[in-house]
């Protein structure tokens, strides 16, 4: 099941990484948070987790981003690109969460 849940994450990541950033959002900072520099810290721990097991430090950013993530949500639903876009965002880092968790019980 492990195996399969890292591809579905591949693939995720590989759709993900052929959208667009929301060009309206680019400037803006919802609670002073860059959604540019969130976008791209979730993806990048989404490769990490396709390599992973995680460290904890990272294990935890991940998880605290993905958060935030779910915060800020709410603030994008008036743009249906931009929701689309961050909810794809949040599913690929929820599931790189349930990979990274279950490989560090593996191991």
């Amino acid at each position: 099941m492990l195996e399969h849940e890292i591809e579905l994450l591949a693939q995720l990541l590989e759709e993900f990484g052929a959208l667009r950033f929301p060009p309206d959002w680019y400037d803006r900072e919802p609670e002073g948070e860059s959604l540019v520099t969130l976008a791209t810290t979730l993806a990048g721990c989404t490769v990490a987790a396709l390599d992973g097991p995680l460290g904890t430090r990272h294990r935890e950013h991940l998880r605290q981003r993905r958060a935030l993530l779910a915060e800020l949500l709410p603030t994008v639903a008036a743009d249906t690109y931009a929701t689309g876009y961050f909810v794809a965002l949040y599913r690929m880092a929820v599931l790189a969460e349930e990979v990274d968790d279950r490989r560090a019980k593996v191991h």
